[in-house]
């Protein structure tokens, strides 16, 4: 549903207010326990294993299955899970097909064989896989897509007249253009995430062929994120905040998970092992990945937004489910999770829920001013009529028809109207107008019927 533009113009008349990270109003930063779901498979009788890559705001869930192939080696195809079942995501050939990354519009980007039995970079849209190939030679993989629909990757590159080819980090830009990263003077970098201001992470090569991990923007070119004191540094993921998380060696050779951040990478707490791995990052600024116990046992690990302290995602699900959750992938910003763990004995791609006291809402996606975003809603009752409140500032507003209910926003403004779905979702289409770059816009929900309000939801219009 859309919210006409005159009424969330009402919302620029107000002065803009520092800028403040992305969070929902909550109180603490306790982790919330979840409800588990089981992903699926393509093929149940003879899949060998799933893997869950990323999530989007609508729960859905991008990934990987395994199958059997003669001589007995498995084969990789991806897919596309809606919350009830998978979809297959088709090769660009009969073989095998890799995942990469996500947007809310359920886009799906990878990399296959294609025809030639080249590695291509496919999309993936409403069924049907694009080879979105850019390499000059016969290589190239996508590992991201932001909202924008703008896409990186690694694609290989001639060096020496067609005799050496090496792999470098691309962005295509909004015209469509795909751009060369560059490297730290080396040959060959990678890249692996970016966000909606196309800011790319991944690594590159210097000129004696070292790794390093970088943050690359169209301003500033690659920037070197340094390590925590170690030889390497791989980062994974990247938010609209340029928080980026990954893992990285320190002075022992260990590999720990790690925040960077204001150009400061600073190392997060394992379970009380020696290694981890951050691997997705929220606008919110949570974090999840995984770690090892001081048995050596490798977890699914969140970093709860505000908090540093890891948690076991496995303590935070039902006792007795015969789930062993070993690594937490990517976290939306309602807070879902998706991962692999195994199940029963078999490995398996999980979704975790997060069972909330108040309903939820995200904030606006891509969250960009002079844009159309989407709000997303998580925890209604299913057909609940739901009316969605704006402001920005805190304060107290009546909510229309319940007496004794108050949006937690001054002079809110109440636009229209979303009917949750059977799984208690909603989402709405919003155009924010350019004067709001720069606001701190707040969002709440109302469940017309029972009166019952949303948490608050705060967010830096950029």
């Amino acid at each position: 549903m859309k919210v006409p533009p005159a009424l969330i113009l009402l919302l620029a008349l107000g002065s803009a207010m520092p800028l403040l990270a992305q969070s929902s109003v909550r109180p603490g930063t306790r982790a919330p326990r979840y409800l588990i779901r089981n992903i699926g498979t393509l093929s149940s009788d003879v899949t060998l294993g799933v893997r869950g890559q990323s999530i989007n705001n609508r729960g859905h869930v991008h990934g990987e299955n395994t199958l059997p192939a003669p001589p007995g080696q498995g084969k990789i195809h991806g897919f596309w899970w809606d919350g009830h079942s998978q979809q297959h995501i088709m090769p660009l050939s009969p073989s095998v097909c890799f995942s990469g990354g996500m947007n809310d519009r359920d886009q799906c980007v990878g990399y296959s064989f294609a025809p030639s039995n080249n590695l291509h970079a496919y999309q993936w849209d409403a069924g049907l896989s694009t080879d979105v190939h850019c390499g000059l030679l016969n290589f190239s993989k996508a590992t991201g897509i932001n909202e924008l629909g703008n896409i990186c990757g690694t694609n290989s590159r001639l060096i020496g007249g067609y005799i050496i080819s090496q792999f470098r980090p691309y962005i295509q830009d909004p015209l469509g253009a795909w751009i060369d990263l560059g490297t730290f003077g080396g040959g060959t970098g990678f890249a692996f995430a970016l966000n909606d201001h196309d800011q790319v992470v991944g690594t590159a090569r210097d000129a004696t062929e070292a790794t390093h991990g970088f943050i690359w923007d169209h301003v500033t070119g690659m920037v070197d994120l340094g390590t925590l004191g170690g030889a390497f540094a791989t980062p994974f993921g990247i938010n609209n905040f340029a928080q980026v998380v990954g893992t990285s060696s320190n002075q022992a050779g260990e590999f720990l998970p790690f925040l960077w951040e204001a150009g400061v990478m600073g190392s997060l707490p394992t379970l009380g092992g020696t290694e981890g791995n951050a691997k997705g990052i929220n606008d919110h600024g949570a974090m999840v990945g995984n770690s090892t116990d001081a048995a050596g046992a490798q977890h699914a690990t969140l970093w709860a937004t505000g908090s540093t302290t890891p948690v076991d995602l496995g303590t935070l699900i039902r006792p007795g489910t015969a789930w062993d959750l070993t690594g937490a992938s990517s976290i939306n910003e309602l807070g879902e999770i998706c991962g692999t763990g195994t199940l029963a004995g078999n490995q398996r791609a999980f979704r975790l829920t997060p069972i909330l006291r108040r309903s939820r809402l995200s904030g606006a996606q891509p969250g960009m001013a002079g844009r159309t975003n989407t709000v997303f809603g998580l925890g209604f009752e299913p057909g609940a009529v739901v009316s969605l409140a704006y402001g920005i500032g805190l304060g107290s507003t009546p909510a229309p028809g319940c007496s004794s209910a108050f949006f937690g926003i001054g002079n809110a403004q109440v636009t229209v109207n979303a009917v949750a779905d059977a799984d208690g979702r909603i989402e709405v289409t919003v155009d924010l107008p350019s004067g709001l770059a720069g606001t701190v816009l707040y969002s709440q929900a109302l469940e017309t019927a029972n009166c019952r309000l949303s948490e608050v939801q705060s967010q830096v219009i950029q």
